[in-house]
């Protein structure tokens, strides 16, 4: 056999063992998927033990041991941003809710909940006039389903989790809060 002739063969085993490799990968991710469908279709509520997503919460109450530590009773809407520390997106993020009207004046208080310290990084939200932050609040974010940080959820004055949203750079953070606090807001929002 050449060398030519060789090489070729070895190429074509080596794509035959690529090819089944990805088809048991494809399979696994399948399976997971149908298991997390599986979960949220037979309407597994809040608290309840499987997959979650954030639109499933949204409706829904804080739990009570949770909204003590996390809701401002006297403001109308409680904001909750889920940050993590030394996280870029996080600090433009607060920064850009601290320059919201409603957050200034003190009608949607500021509850950060980081999923390390409180460092003062986090606090730069300074405009804020109710501004409260839960230092190692990874276990709060796992019972709430956050998929990722900085992440956003409205909670009005009864706990009831309003929206949610994930933000992007060039979400209108404002825009987004003013629609959140109408009372047809009862929906998960997407960044457009």
């Amino acid at each position: 056999m050449t060398f030519t002739a060789s090489a070729l063969v070895l190429a074509f085993v080596a794509i035959a063992l690529l090819a089944l490799g990805l088809a048991g990968l494809l399979r696994q991710v399948s399976l997971l998927t149908q298991q997390l469908e599986g979960g949220a279709a037979a309407g597994s509520a809040p608290g309840a033990t499987g997959a979650r997503t954030t639109r499933e919460l949204v409706g829904f109450r804080v739990p009570d041991d949770l909204a003590a530590d996390l809701l401002d009773p006297a403001a109308r809407h409680t904001l909750l941003a889920f940050v993590s520390p030394g996280c870029s997106s996080c600090a433009l993020t607060l920064r850009a809710l601290a320059a919201d009207p409603s957050v200034r004046d003190g009608s949607t208080a500021l509850a950060l909940v980081s999923a390390g310290s409180c460092e003062p990084g986090l606090l730069d939200a300074q405009g804020a006039d109710r501004l409260t932050c839960v230092p190692q609040g990874r276990a709060v974010m796992d019972r709430l389903a956050v998929p990722a940080t900085p992440y956003l959820a409205l909670v009005d004055a009864r706990g009831t989790l309003r929206a949610a949203l994930l933000p992007e750079e060039d979400t209108d953070l404002s825009g987004w809060l003013r629609q959140s606090r109408t009372p047809l807001s009862i929906r998960e929002d997407s960044p457009s």
